[in-house]
């Protein structure tokens, strides 16, 4: 059964990503280098993605492109042969579990301590990047609109390739194949929310180890990137 938060929590994201976009733009609280530029200084690109993703949350969670409200469950009930709400067996809570941690505890937490792992604050652009293969490859097979599709394009993908041409360019301060190394993680915590709502749906784990697996994938996906940090360093 749904709660009032499952259809508040991405308005009081919105209202956090606009602080966020209000303290990026307009102030140099968040910058971690004042005299560089901003889309070149990674503490700033790392709140940046987590600005990035909760504003992709409204489109999915909050109010879809289409008009459609909290339109993003039902589509991924559809998606994996599940009825609409309130029939899809797709816990509500589950959509909590997935975004929370990752969105508003761990991308912020890695982003304030990013002067000292910075690409670990960058691990969000990872999710980012392999999210936006998720909405937009589907969209262009079916050649339909999918939740979240409008910021995954508009968002995402040039905002990534800015966020790793920073990090990962010629003059930026990590390898090219630590590039490979957040995009890996992203990978990981996209393949453990499918295989583990998969196998809750046909039976094959229970709801508590469904829940529990989403914040664990995203602390382990964060220490693999804070324990890589030195060995991708230029």
């Amino acid at each position: 059964m749904s709660t009032w938060f499952d259809l508040a929590w991405p308005w009081i994201g919105l209202v956090i990503a606009v602080g966020l976009l209000i303290l990026l733009f307009a102030t140099n609280l968040l910058r971690g280098a004042p005299t560089s530029p901003r889309w070149r200084d990674l503490r700033w690109l790392s709140f940046l993605a987590v600005a990035v993703y909760v504003l992709h949350n409204v489109e999915e969670y909050g109010v879809a492109a289409n008009g459609v409200p909290h339109a993003f469950p039902n589509a991924l009930c559809e998606a994996l042969g599940q009825p609409d709400y309130p029939m899809c067996g797709i816990p509500h809570v589950f959509f909590l579990f997935v975004n929370l941690p990752l969105v508003w505890i761990a991308a912020p937490a890695a982003a304030l301590l990013s002067r000292r792992f910075p690409l670990a604050g960058l691990t969000l652009w990872g999710v980012i990047g392999v999210n936006a293969v998720v909405h937009i490859a589907p969209a262009v097979v079916r050649r339909e609109y999918d939740p979240g599709l409008l910021s995954a394009v508009i968002l995402f993908v040039p905002l990534g390739v800015v966020a790793f041409t920073a990090a990962f360019g010629r003059h930026g301060p990590y390898r090219r194949s630590a590039a490979l190394l957040l995009l890996a993680v992203g990978m990981l915590m996209h393949a453990v929310l499918a295989g583990s709502l998969i196998a809750y749906l046909n039976g094959a784990a229970p709801e508590w180890l469904l829940l529990a697996l989403q914040p664990l994938v995203v602390v382990l996906g964060y220490a693999i990137v804070a324990v890589s940090d030195r060995r991708f360093r230029r």
